[in-house]
């Protein structure tokens, strides 16, 4: 498991996305949600999206409104399963701890967030929600292939092994991701 996650952060260095402010580390302001956080940049607070995964959505927004109409859950079950992927990414990282970005701080998706790569203590944020079974990797991201293939393998074997969402809500999860 090591060398897979050490492949990906291998991947993603040498990526074309990688900035060249590599070692500056930003403040987080908080946890959004499974995907999302917000950190300080020279005094400015952005929106980072875990670049090339998706996790449920804890709270009512469109998204949601989409996931309920695609999959045929519960809002209830829905919205549990985004609870359960905020919390384990407020597990992995604390208001203040210093985060290390990969990524085009001036890019932003659909949702006014940047689609980023964040690293703590030398650890994706972004491989570790996949691989403890809390997100599922974007297959539409434009991230590069290399590291498409290494998250999905991390997700298969998160899958297989029932880490995560995978192990406490498997039906509703392979609903949600539509695996």
């Amino acid at each position: 498991m090591k060398q897979h996650i050490l492949l990906l952060v291998s991947l993603i260095a040498l990526s074309p996305i990688a900035l060249s402010q590599e070692g500056t580390r930003y403040p987080l302001v908080a946890v959004e949600d499974g995907d999302t956080i917000t950190i300080q940049v020279d005094g400015e607070i952005k929106r980072l999206q875990l670049a090339g995964i998706d996790a449920p959505e804890d709270q009512a927004n469109p998204k949601l409104t989409r996931d309920l109409e695609r999959t045929g859950l519960s809002a209830d079950t829905l919205l549990a399963l985004g609870n359960a992927a905020t919390a384990h990414l407020k597990q992995l990282i604390l208001p203040g701890d210093e985060v290390e970005v990969a990524g085009d701080l001036a890019a932003s998706d659909r949702y006014g967030r940047i689609p980023v790569f964040v690293y703590k203590d030398k650890h994706s944020l972004n491989a570790a929600m996949v691989t403890d079974g809390y997100a599922i990797v974007l297959q539409q991201s434009s991230i590069a292939q290399e590291i498409k293939a290494e998250l999905s393998a991390l997700q298969l074997r998160a899958q297989s092994e029932k880490r995560g969402l995978w192990g406490s809500h498997d039906s509703e999860t392979v609903s949600w991701s539509g695996l």
